[in-house]
C-alpha cells in the first residue's frame, strides 16, 4: 500500500510539472518519515522509507514514459 500511494504522489507531482514541487514533495516523504520516526515510541525500519521512495520513483518515470509515448503517437 506505501508502494501504490508513493507512486500516486508521484504521478501528482510529476503532472504539475515543476522541479520545485517534485523536489518539495520528495523532501516531505523524507521529513514525514522522520517525523513519524521521531515521535515512534519502538524501533523504526528503514524498509518503508525505501519503498516509499521506490514508489515515488516510479511514479515519476511512469508519467514521464506514457508522456513520451502519446507525444510519439501523436507526431507519427
Amino acid at each position: 500500500m506505501i508502494f501504490l500511494t508513493a507512486m500516486t504522489i508521484g504521478i501528482a507531482a510529476a503532472a504539475m510539472r515543476s522541479a520545485l514541487t517534485i523536489a518539495l514533495v520528495a523532501v516531505l516523504i523524507g521529513a514525514t518519515f522522520a517525523l513519524a520516526a521521531a515521535l515512534s515510541s519502538g524501533p523504526v525500519a528503514l524498509s518503508p522509507l525505501l519503498i516509499a521512495i521506490a514508489g515515488y520513483n516510479f511514479g515519476l518515470l511512469d508519467l514521464v514514459v506514457v508522456l513520451y509515448f502519446f507525444q510519439r503517437q501523436r507526431t507519427a
